[in-house]
């Protein structure tokens, strides 16, 4: 049989062929490796689905919150009863927090502290807007916290972060406390914000009565005859007896014009305070020195209202022995204290409220006895014995003892 020409496969045949038997060559797993990477890409897909559906829910979560807010505050608890979303901020640190506990939980420490700081300064944010908290959110927050520390209870860099938070939370508690009724218009809780929050040397409207009275003046808060350094409750210049103004002036004419300005200035830049004092108002103008066992309330004062305004804000109130330790019999009872700044150590507190005022901690003795902080902010160690405070503030304890 002969063989012809046209009998001869054609090129593309021929190009067909050698792809058959390449293919016929390949491995036996290609093909179930190519269905796994598909089934693979499928389930991908789907948690991205589920992801894209969760962010959603949360946006409408945000709008939820929106209106939480705007809701009488009689009527808000930590989470909303309809809807369960937690509004906000307050949502934010609660995240946040669950971050910091799964990153605590996978041995990462670092992450950890970053979620605690996160949280820390939503709570910042929160108290210089003077969000309304409902008192869960404190409990829920803090609870947070301790199931962080408990993964690293021996890292000190961890503690001081979860301290800082803690104190924090602190900040905020006693900033949404109200202010007590009958509280004298004198104690500007405006001015005393200003002063606590930016380290400022005294109030602004302090600061201008001062500095328009002349060096020669002697300030309002200045003692006339009242035991105890600095305290008063009433302005020297005015206490002065009419005979000694003119004995003064009589003397020399020139100084006769200075007092005359002086005690003008002195009236006119302290009339919201030395000159019209509420009834038990007694201010202070330097540190009270007190010494073992003493006792200071309202029959010893002179008053239940120790007004500090008028000090700078890193000025100590009430100075015990320098020990500060329970053994000093040091009280301090039923009086109201407001601005300044004052240490907690080595005094036992009863019935005490303190306004305004930076309160210290030194990781000594502590003995706090029906004692409210409204306004206050606070300057304790971030060790377990400042956490320990700052968790009873924030839960608004009013008694605490730390031995």
């Amino acid at each position: 049989m002969s063989y012809r020409f046209s009998d001869s496969p054609s090129g593309r045949v021929r190009h067909w062929e050698r792809r058959r038997s390449r293919s016929s060559s390949a491995p036996w797993f290609i093909r179930p490796l190519i269905i796994l990477l598909a089934f693979a890409l499928i389930v991908v897909l789907t948690f991205r689905g589920i992801q894209y559906a969760l962010r959603t829910h949360q946006g409408k979560g945000r709008i939820n919150a929106a209106v939480y807010e705007s809701a009488p505050p009689s009527s808000r608890t930590a989470t909303t009863p309809v809807t369960g979303i937690i509004p906000g901020w307050q949502r934010d640190v609660i995240v946040a927090l669950d971050e910091a506990q799964r990153h605590a939980s996978e041995g990462d420490a670092t992450e950890t502290n970053i979620a605690v700081d996160r949280a820390a300064s939503i709570v910042i944010v929160a108290r210089l807007r003077s969000q309304p908290t409902p008192p869960d959110f404190f409990d829920d927050a803090l609870a947070k916290l301790d199931q962080v520390l408990a993964a690293y209870h021996t890292n000190s860099r961890l503690t001081a972060h979860v301290t800082d938070a803690r104190i924090q939370l602190a900040e905020l508690r006693s900033y949404i406390e109200p202010i007590p009724p009958g509280t004298p218009s004198s104690v500007n809780i405006d001015d005393l914000l200003v002063a606590t929050a930016t380290g400022a040397t005294m109030p602004p409207s302090s600061a201008a009565a001062r500095s328009s009275a002349p060096s020669g003046a002697a300030p309002a808060s200045t003692p006339a005859g009242t035991p105890g350094a600095g305290s008063s409750s009433a302005p020297s210049a005015a206490n002065q007896p009419p005979a000694a103004a003119n004995s003064k002036s009589a003397t020399n004419s020139s100084s006769a014009s200075n007092s005359a300005s002086a005690n003008n200035s002195s009236s006119a830049g302290n009339s919201k305070s030395a000159a019209n004092p509420a009834p038990g108002q007694v201010f202070v103008g330097a540190p009270r020195i007190l010494a073992m066992g003493a006792v200071l309330n309202p029959a010893s004062l002179g008053g239940n209202l120790l007004d500090a305004t008028t000090m700078p804000s890193g000025a100590e109130i009430l100075e015990p022995p320098m020990s500060r330790i329970f053994a000093d019999n040091v009280h301090v009872e039923n009086l109201t204290i407001a601005g300044a700044a004052q240490t907690l150590d080595g005094i036992h507190w009863k019935n005490v409220t303190f306004i305004g005022t930076h309160l210290r901690y030194e990781g000594g003795e502590v003995d706090l006895h029906d004692v409210r902080f409204i306004h206050c902010m606070f300057g304790f160690p971030s060790d377990d014995r400042g956490g320990r405070l700052a968790t009873a503030i924030a839960r608004g304890q009013t008694t605490v003892v730390i031995e």
